[in-house]
């Protein structure tokens, strides 16, 4: 075989044994995915408990502007929380699962908005309706990543007021 065919051929097989290897060493194990998340999750789980205190007192003392803006700060905060997790590239194995995990961070995000929306009309009978669908939502979310052991990713509404 003449040398250039053969210097072609051996940088075409490391060109594609390269190209093989790539995606596999993109893709993080359960536990680097888990560090990952939870080094973003901890400093915005900790800023919307700041963001919230005091929120469910004032909707009790019927301060809804004040607990509107509460929460628009903490749909903010868990926004960008969701924005910046769902850009962390997945392990292979759990894509799946992980997809129907950010289908219900995506569902919270929009009741918190909308939570946000009926306090601001100072309507506090379907906020508390939508609060309910929050919390169901996200224990449903916990669910689905029960096995990776989440902390700061995991949802507590403990931390929203």
């Amino acid at each position: 075989m003449p040398r250039p065919i053969a210097i072609t051929l051996l940088l075409l097989a490391v060109a594609a044994l390269a190209a093989a290897t790539a995606p596999a060493a993109e893709a993080p194990t359960r536990d680097e995915y888990v560090e990952r998340l939870e080094k973003v999750c901890k400093p915005d789980a900790l800023a919307t408990q700041r963001a919230m205190k005091g929120a469910r007192a004032d909707v009790r003392a019927e301060r809804f502007t004040v607990a509107a803006k509460k929460f628009a700060k903490a749909t903010s905060i868990f926004g960008s929380t969701v924005k910046q997790i769902s850009a962390v590239p997945r392990p292979s194995a759990d894509v799946d699962r992980l997809k129907k995990w950010f289908t219900y961070l995506k569902r919270q995000e929009s009741y918190l908005r909308q939570i946000t929306a009926q306090y601001r009309q100072e309507d506090p009978i379907k906020a508390g309706r939508l609060t309910a669908r929050f919390i169901h939502t996200g224990l449903l979310a916990n669910n689905v990543v029960l096995a990776f052991g989440f902390d700061w990713c995991s949802f507590k509404f403990s931390r929203y007021g």
